[in-house]
């Protein structure tokens, strides 16, 4: 699992994306203890932070929706690539913890006859009219009062993704 900066272009259909680095979330140099750590105590309870943000934070300032931030779950020696673009990070934090709702859109999610790593690197989609939004749950072993920042598990005893209902527009409904 990783969070990866891509730059992402569109020729007006489709959309390319090329990895250009990736982006550290966790640990005590991290992004999202570094966010934590500006928060009031107020703050803590409840905050959000999205992509042009999150690139603030690591020094990057995009220009536009020039760069994507993806989570990729593809495995090193796998046929299927999934990719999934962060929209948006809901945060909740405790002394030592802190818990994280992700809000993505799929970006890719299928099996390829190629290396996967490596088609990971540069490909091209066509969007969907409708994309896939799904959330995901992760937790942090730190928080404003200290911590060592590492991916452990969540509160939640669910332990599932959440897919969004998708709603058809107005027009398709009748």
């Amino acid at each position: 699992m990783a969070f990866l900066i891509y730059k992402k272009t569109t020729d007006g259909k489709n959309v390319h994306y090329e990895k250009i680095k990736p982006l550290k979330f966790s640990g005590r140099d991290g992004l999202i203890a570094r966010h934590v750590q500006t928060l009031t105590d107020a703050e803590t309870q409840s905050w959000k932070l999205d992509v042009a943000a999150l690139l603030k934070l690591a020094g990057i300032t995009p220009v536009r929706d020039t760069l994507a931030i993806l989570f990729d779950i593809t495995a090193r020696d796998a046929k299927s690539v999934c990719l999934y673009e962060l929209v948006r990070i809901h945060g909740s934090c405790r002394a030592t913890s802190t818990q994280l709702a992700l809000d993505f859109s799929v970006v890719i999610d299928r099996e390829i006859d190629s290396n996967a790593a490596v088609y990971a690197g540069k490909f091209i989609i066509t969007p969907p009219a409708q994309p896939k939004l799904l959330g995901e749950m992760l937790a942090l072993t730190g928080g404003p009062g200290g911590g060592d920042w590492k991916w452990d598990a969540t509160s939640l005893q669910l332990g599932a993704t959440v897919v969004h209902a998708q709603h058809a527009p107005a027009a398709v409904r009748q």
